[in-house]
């Protein structure tokens, strides 16, 4: 009997000591996340992105701007036009498909390799710079401790796989799922407008017909969905902050896109029901991601 007791107790000896060693190691590789998230929010700000030390990810997507930047189209390192507006990065981590017009870009490491190696126009310009661009976060000492602690197993983690990893992480954190449309969703109706309300019935409705296209704009919802002509339909989350509109950035504002559109699709809106619909599209504003100091510009709060 002592001896099956010995052996039950050195089981459950056994058993409690590989949970422990699981929960150092889930621990460990949240830290390590975490570590990843700070590098990635760093870089993300840093102009050292650019090889010409005058852009970076923030160039063409501000916080203050959801994620864009307020041009028709952004301009890359060297000065010239790119080819598309700039589209916001918030929820990002939930699209299935990544930029304007190339739906087999299907994961945000594949899409970081337009900005970084793009030529035609440079975004970032790092296409034979790699090296230079890599020594400056090498020769810093600030950046020597943050990839240190996002890759500490590595002995030379300034590599730009890595700092790929990092930009991730921390697009990853990126959420705006805590709009008025959201609480709507969940049960609270009486916090809708009357206008607001009206808005909604007239975007569902099949004489306007926008949620055929427009799907996904509960939380979580994949966006599939391109156009027929090769573009993709963007989300409308914080829609009412990212103007100027369509994929060049031609229709200056949101007025500039429904009349585009009564007129494309012979809609006969009224002013009135306009409004309705901007009410609406207010709803599906979520700006508490300027709050979280984790998400802004580092060298300006800490």
């Amino acid at each position: 009997m002592k001896h099956k007791g010995f052996t039950i107790g050195l089981i459950m000896a056994v058993a409690y000591a590989g949970l422990l060693l699981i929960q150092v190691e889930a621990t460990s590789n949240n830290s390590i996340q975490k570590a990843r998230v700070n590098l990635g929010r760093y870089l993300f700000y840093d102009t050292k992105l650019s090889y010409n030390q005058t852009k970076t990810c923030v160039s063409c997507h501000d916080p203050s701007m959801a994620f864009t930047d307020g041009y028709r189209t952004s301009s890359g390192a060297d000065g010239f036009n790119l080819k598309h507006n700039a589209i916001s990065l918030l929820n990002v981590k939930y699209r299935s498909t990544y930029t304007w017009a190339n739906p087999t870009i299907k994961t945000l490491n594949a899409q970081l390799q337009f900005p970084f190696f793009n030529e035609h126009p440079k975004e970032l310009g790092w296409k034979g710079n790699e090296q230079a661009i890599l020594n400056r976060f090498l020769n810093d000492r600030q950046y020597q401790k943050l990839f240190k602690q996002a890759f500490p197993k590595q002995n030379n983690p300034f590599q730009i796989a890595n700092i790929q990893t990092a930009i991730i992480a921390f697009e990853e954190q990126l959420v705006a799922y805590g709009a008025k449309y959201d609480w709507y969703q969940k049960g609270k109706i009486d916090l809708f407008t009357q206008d607001e309300h009206a808005g909604l019935i007239l975007f569902s409705s099949s004489r306007l017909g926008c949620n055929k296209c427009h799907v996904w704009e509960m939380p979580f919802k994949k966006d599939t969905l391109l156009f027929n002509n090769g573009i993709r339909v963007p989300s409308l989350r914080n829609v009412l902050l990212t103007a100027p509109y369509m994929h060049d950035g031609r229709i200056e504002d949101i007025n500039g896109v429904l009349e585009y559109y009564n007129q494309k699709n012979s809609l006969f809106l009224t002013n009135k029901e306009k409004g309705q619909i901007i009410s609406f599209l207010y709803t599906l504003t979520d700006t508490s991601y300027l709050s979280n100091k984790e998400l802004l510009n580092p060298f300006q709060y800490q």
